[in-house]
């Protein structure tokens, strides 16, 4: 699946706006890990808040603003309740397996 390796961070970074680079990545898992303000099992944690917009290019910072992103403050999130869907769970488990 090179096309989705290739294509992916380019969706995320100009179309969600929700692109972190591997470094950040790595600094997020480790925070998890780590930090004492998440021992908390099974919570869906999140930095700068929940993107409710498609990011917009800023030609003048060259870089896209306005929804999600890297940065922030870590914070607990509120699950969608399609996640506790066991229907829509396999539905996309079975579509993903079409891929």
């Amino acid at each position: 699946r090179g096309w989705f390796r290739t294509i992916f961070p380019y969706f995320m970074r100009y179309v969600t706006g929700g692109y972190v680079s591997e470094e950040e990545a790595g600094q997020r898992l480790k925070q998890v890990v780590d930090d004492p303000l998440c021992t908390k099992s099974g919570v869906y944690w999140s930095w700068n808040g929940n993107a409710q917009q498609v990011g917009l290019y800023d030609p003048s910072a060259k870089e896209v603003r306005g929804a999600g992103g890297s940065g922030g403050d870590i914070f607990e999130n509120q699950y969608s309740q399609s996640t506790a869907d066991a229907k829509t769970a396999k539905d996309m488990y079975d579509l993903s397996m079409k891929l």
